[in-house]
C-alpha cells in the first residue's frame, strides 16, 4: 500500500505526486480568476501576455479538477498542436495520463515540461514547478519499473531543494523495491524530519521494521500526523484484532466502510483458523517463504516483470524458471489498464535463470508436458484470476505440500475476491485440495500458502 497520490494498485506504499496543475486558483478577494489564471500561465508574470487563453485554460483545469481526465487530454492536446511549446499544457495531459494508468504517455509529457525551451510567457511557471515535474515523472517511472530513470528524477528534484520532503519519501519507496531496506528507512527518516506531519512518510516507514509492535507505533504515529489517513486506520484496527482486541474493528465492520477491502481482507485472515505470521514488506515475505522451502529444489515465478523479485529469490535457489509475455497485462485489471507492469519485450538476464516467453496458455502446456522437477517455491505474480488459475492447472505436476506458493496481489485490492483467491479456492476445489496460509503482508498484498492433498 505504498502511500502514493493517487494511490497505486502495485502496492499499498504510498508516494506522492504534486500537482501543479491548479496551483494558483486559490485567490484572495481582490484578485479575479482572470488574474488568477493569467498568473498560471505566466508564473506570476503580470507584464507577460498568456500563452493560453485564461478561459480555456479555466476549462481545462475545471475538467481536471472533474476527474475529466480524458477530456482534459482530448481537448489540451488540440491545443497542444497550436502551442507545442506550453509547460502548462505539457504537465496537465501528464497529470491526466498519471491519474488514468498510462504512465508511459504521462512520463513522455512531464519530461517534455522538464526540458523544452519553455516560451517568456511560461518560464517562471517552468522554474517554480520543475521541482513537482521531477517528483512526478519519477513516481511515473517507478510505476513502469524503471528505477534508475526515477532514481535520476528524484536526485535532479533534491538538486533544486534539498528538503524537498515528497521526493525522500518517493526515494524511499524506489530503494524499498530495491530491497534496500535500511536505505529506504533513512529516507522516510529524512522525509518526517523535513515534515513531522508527512504521514505518508511514517505509513511507508512502517514496512521498513521487522515486528509488529514497532510497526505498530509507527502505524499511530502515522495518525497522529493525519488522523483521518483511511488505510492506517483499518490496518491499525486489523493489527489489535490479530493480538485479541477486536473492539474497533468490528465497530467497523458495522460502519458504512463495511465492504472496504482493507477490512474484508482482515476478516478473511481473522477467520483462518490459524494465525499466520505478519510481516511488512515483500523481502521480508520472500525470506521466511525461502526459509520454509526445500532449497535443493528450484522455484518457479508466473509474472517475472522486470525480474526484481526473480533477481531476488535466485540468490537461494541453483534454478529458477520464469514465465511471462513481457508485453504487461493480457487484459485490463480494473483500473489498470491492458499492457501495464511490461517490460517492453525485454527479458531478464539471470544467473541461474531460464525464461519461458509468451501467454501461460500457449506456453504452459507445452512446458509442463515433460516431467519437471518439484517446486521449492512458486512465485505467483500473474494478477489476473485466469492467468493465475491457468498457472495453477498447469503447474499441479510440480506442486506438493514441501511446495511453498507467494501469491503477490491475493489481499487489499479492490475486488480481491475474485482475483488471485478466487483462483486459489477454484484450484483446489478442481483437484480436490486445501490451502493453509502461513504468512501475510497487509501492506504489500502478499499472502504465503502451502497445499495440502485432502484425500
Amino acid at each position: 500500500m505504498a502511500a502514493f497520490e493517487p494511490n497505486r494498485t502495485s502496492d499499498l506504499s504510498a508516494a506522492m505526486t504534486c500537482s501543479s496543475v491548479a496551483a494558483s486558483l486559490e485567490s484572495t478577494s481582490s484578485v479575479s480568476s482572470r488574474e488568477a489564471l493569467a498568473e498560471i500561465e505566466t508564473g506570476g508574470a503580470s507584464d507577460v501576455q498568456p500563452l493560453i487563453n485564461p478561459i480555456l485554460s479555466k476549462l481545462l483545469i475545471n475538467l481536471f479538477q472533474k476527474h475529466e481526465y480524458k477530456s482534459v487530454i482530448t481537448s489540451a492536446g488540440q491545443l497542444l498542436s497550436e502551442f507545442p511549446e506550453s509547460i502548462f499544457l505539457h504537465n496537465i495531459i501528464a497529470e491526466s495520463y498519471s491519474r488514468l494508468g498510462d504512465d508511459k504517455k504521462a512520463v513522455f509529457h512531464y519530461e517534455q515540461a522538464i526540458e523544452i525551451e519553455p516560451c517568456p510567457a511560461e518560464q517562471n511557471m517552468q522554474r517554480d514547478n520543475k521541482i513537482n515535474y521531477h517528483n512526478n515523472v519519477a513516481v511515473s517511472l517507478k510505476s513502469l519499473g524503471f528505477l534508475d530513470r526515477s532514481e535520476q528524477h528524484l536526485k535532479a528534484a533534491l538538486k533544486i531543494n534539498p528538503l524537498f520532503s515528497p521526493a525522500y519519501n518517493n526515494y524511499g519507496n524506489l530503494l524499498n523495491d530495491r530491497a534496500d531496506i535500511k536505505g529506504a528507512q533513512d529516507c522516510f527518516l529524512k522525509a518526517i524530519d523535513i515534515d513531522e506531519n508527512s504521514f505518508r512518510a511514517y505509513w511507508n516507514l512502517h514496512s521498513t521494521v521487522c515486528d509488529a509492535d514497532t510497526a505498530q507505533a509507527i502505524v499511530e504515529m502515522c495518525l497522529k500526523a493525519e488522523p483521518m489517513y483511511r488505510d492506517a486506520i483499518f490496518t491499525l484496527a486489523g493489527m489489535n484484532a490479530f493480538k485479541g482486541d477486536q473492539s474497533h474493528f468490528d465497530l467497523l465492520l458495522k460502519s458504512e466502510f463495511s465492504e472496504d477491502p482493507i477490512l474484508k481482507s482482515i476478516e478473511w485472515v481473522l477467520s483462518l483458523e490459524e494465525k499466520p505470521t505478519l510481516h511488512f514488506n515483500r523481502w521480508s515475505i520472500f525470506d521466511f517463504a525461502v526459509s520454509l522451502s526445500n532449497r535443493s529444489r528450484p522455484f518457479y515465478e508466473f509474472g517475472v516483470w522486470m525480474g526484481d523479485s526473480f533477481r531476488y529469490l535466485m540468490k537461494s535457489y541453483e534454478k529458477g524458471f520464469g514465465f511471462d509475455t513481457f508485453e504487461g497485462l493480457p487484459e485490463d485489471w480494473r483500473s489498470v489498464p491492458k499492457g501495464s507492469y511490461s517490460s517492453f519485450g525485454n527479458v531478464p538476464e539471470i544467473s541461474g535463470g531460464e525464461f519461458i516467453v509468451g501467454e501461460f496458455d500457449k506456453t504452459l502446456p507445452t512446458f509442463f508436458a515433460t516431467e519437471r522437477p518439484k517446486a521449492a517455491l512458486i512465485n505467483l505474480d500473474a494478477d489476473l484470476y485466469g492467468s493465475t488459475l491457468s498457472a495453477l492447472k498447469n503447474a499441479r505436476s510440480i506442486i506438493d505440500e514441501q511446495t511453498v506458493i507467494i501469491f503477490d496481489e491475493f489481499i487489499i485490492n479492490k475486488g480481491w475476491q475474485q482475483d488471485e483467491f478466487r483462483a486459489l479456492n477454484e484450484f483446489c476445489a478442481l483437484f480436490d485440495l486445501r490451502y493453509e496460509v502461513v504468512a501475510l503482508s497487509l501492506y504489500t498484498k502478499q499472502v504465503v500458502t502451502r497445499i495440502i492433498s485432502v484425500s
